[in-house]
């Protein structure tokens, strides 16, 4: 059997031809307008406007992060993100869709991103991480029912 050598120029074009596929994809209008949704939460948390959660969040929510012992409510994204602001501060931030999926009233939204944050202490860091988000579109409009996921591990 011949064994074939690939070229690392080819990988690399093949994964770039790969990548710029699948974020080129074509969207519907109603994936387009929770994706905006989605682009509106965070850039409100960004800038620490906390009215995200009484507008976007469902009475019922139900989220859990990979830094949370448990499930949260919504009065505990409260709390949690009201700390978060006094503690830390985004610098820079960029979320990137990988899909959102429609039945009926429920979407099912997943995504990545990437965050440089700078803490009380003046210390900066960059991470990526992961959501996959449920909202329910509720009374004509779409809510954050539950989310999981949140920072990778870091190397």
């Amino acid at each position: 059997m011949a064994v074939r050598r690939i070229s690392p120029f080819l990988v690399v074009l093949a994964l770039s031809v790969a990548a710029g596929a699948a974020s080129a994809q074509t969207w519907s209008p109603e994936q387009q307008e929770i994706w905006k949704f989605e682009e509106l939460q965070w850039k409100m948390s960004a800038e620490k406007d906390m009215t995200w959660i009484d507008k976007m969040v469902h009475p019922n929510l139900s989220v859990w992060e990979v830094n949370q012992p448990a499930p949260q409510n919504k009065a505990s994204l409260t709390r949690w993100n009201r700390y978060s602001n006094s503690s830390s501060t985004v610098l820079e931030q960029e979320i990137f869709p990988t899909s959102i999926t429609i039945t009926g009233n429920v979407a099912v939204v997943q995504y990545h991103y990437q965050i440089a944050r700078e803490n009380y202490q003046k210390t900066r860091e960059t991470v990526t991480g992961h959501w996959t988000d449920i909202l329910v579109k509720d009374g004509g409009r779409w809510l954050f029912l539950a989310w999981a996921g949140g920072d990778d591990p870091k190397k």
